[in-house]
Order: C-alpha cells, then structure tokens, then sequence
C-alpha cells in the first residue's frame, strides 16, 4: 500500500484530491465525513536538562524566570484554542502572565519542542511530540502540571471509504498510541 502524506491547512477538498483519510487537529471542519477521535493531548512545560543547568532553574521555580525564557507557540487564528503560558500559569493559581513579544515565538508546536531541545528556553509542549525526547533525555519537564487540548486530533473518512481495509488498519495503526499508552 503507497502511502501519500502530505501537511495542509484545513479544510481541504478530499474528492479533489482523492484523499482517503484526513488527520487533523479539532473535530468540526470536516462535518460530512466518518470521524473518528485518535486522541486528546495535554501541554506541559519542557525544556533541555543543560538548559536547566545553565538557569539553576528547580521544578518550582518557572515562574521566576524572565520573560525571555519562554517560547511561545503562535497556533494561528484556525487554532486559538491551544493553551498559552498565560492560560498555563492561571491553571496553577499562578499570577504570572509572560510577554510573548519577549520571549521566543515559533509557528508549529513541533517547532516549540525542536526549539526546546536546542536549549533555547521553555516550551509549553504537546506531551505527545514531546513524548520520545522526554524518554530519550534530550528533554526534561519542568511540572507535571498540565493544560488539555482544547480539541481533539481526529481521522476524517469519506462514508463511501470507511469500510476499506486499507483505511480501517490506518485508522487502528493510529489509534494504537491511545492516551492509556501514553500516559501510562
């Protein structure tokens, strides 16, 4: 089986471009299809064990660094309900709201955890992208407090395409990696 993967911004026109399984974060732009929720990530704070070092940054201590330290993921306007650290630090009763224009500011949340691992600050990382580099060392989590996802990723299918053998062992090939698994 040829797979074809490509990155896009949603929506985009499935019969146009024969696409059998469309991935993407949130539940709502693709209403006529078959979806199926894969699963809900949390962010939580990451960055390098050197860049720790560097800092004499301890677990409790996020909220004292300066602004510069952080970075920030700007999600775009399709994507407004990721977490900020703003939104972070008023889940842990924190009253420290970082100034984004201070500190680092990257477009992909993939690119926040890259950023991360080359010890250029804090990253509120996805759990799931951080997840190998947490377990490689490369990165460490500064609190195990975490903000959810405000939506889900989910795989769309077309009706006509949902019963394809195919489609239905990418789907559960996807679903392997449950939250359960995950999170241990």
């Amino acid at each position: 089986m040829a797979i074809d993967i490509r990155v896009e911004d949603d929506p985009i026109d499935m019969a146009r471009h024969g696409t059998d399984v469309r991935i993407s974060y949130g539940d709502y732009h693709y209403p006529e299809l078959v979806r199926v929720s894969l699963l809900h990530d949390d962010v939580l704070p990451v960055c390098s064990p050197e860049f720790r070092r560097r800092l004499g940054i301890d677990t409790g201590d996020i909220a004292e660094v300066h602004d510069s330290v952080f970075i920030h993921t700007n999600w775009g306007p399709n994507y407004a309900s990721h977490p900020t650290w703003s939104e972070w630090f008023a889940a842990q009763a924190s009253a420290r709201r970082p100034d984004p224009s201070r500190g680092r500011r990257v477009g992909l949340s993939s690119l926040a955890i890259s950023a991360a691992c080359l010890g250029l600050g804090i990253a509120l990382g996805q759990r799931v992208l951080a997840r190998a580099d947490i377990e490689a060392g490369r990165l460490i989590t500064l609190s195990s407090a975490s903000i959810r996802l405000g939506q889900p990723y989910c795989a769309f299918v077309p009706p006509a395409k949902r019963q394809r053998s195919d489609v239905v062992g990418l789907i559960e090939l996807l679903k392997a990696d449950t939250p359960d698994t995950l999170y241990g």
